[in-house]
């Protein structure tokens, strides 16, 4: 999995795309495969000011199913990446369990005639 990260107001080093990578790889071992895509936006909300105030935001696509969206903040890029990826696993996992707990009815290839009144 190969994730585009996007930085804003934060400087993306090598060793930052690194770790955000293993990061994902490690935490959504078992949900892998059911991803499409994955966008990674770090922001620095109030520049040199500083506070509890970089965002990490994961914009997970999966297929037939609504974009899952969640954020993390906190003092440090890396602690709003961890707390952002622990969300965003979690968020998948209910997710896709819950769509494959539906059953699905399959229609019969034929419907005999005495079922239609004929």
């Amino acid at each position: 999995m190969t994730p585009t990260i996007i930085a804003k107001g934060i400087k993306a080093s090598e060793s930052l795309r690194e770790y955000i990578t293993k990061r994902l790889n490690s935490v959504m071992t078992r949900t892998q495969h059911s991803i499409q895509d994955i966008t990674i936006r770090l922001t620095d909300l109030n520049g040199s000011r500083g506070g509890v105030d970089k965002r990490c935001l994961i914009h997970v696509k999966l297929p037939g199913i609504s974009p899952i969206i969640v954020t993390g903040f906190a003092a440090d890029i890396t602690s709003a990446i961890d707390m952002a990826t622990q969300r965003v696993s979690k968020v998948v996992s209910r997710v896709l369990s819950r769509t494959k707990a539906i059953p699905h009815v399959t229609m019969p290839l034929y419907i005999k005639k005495s079922f239609l009144g004929t």
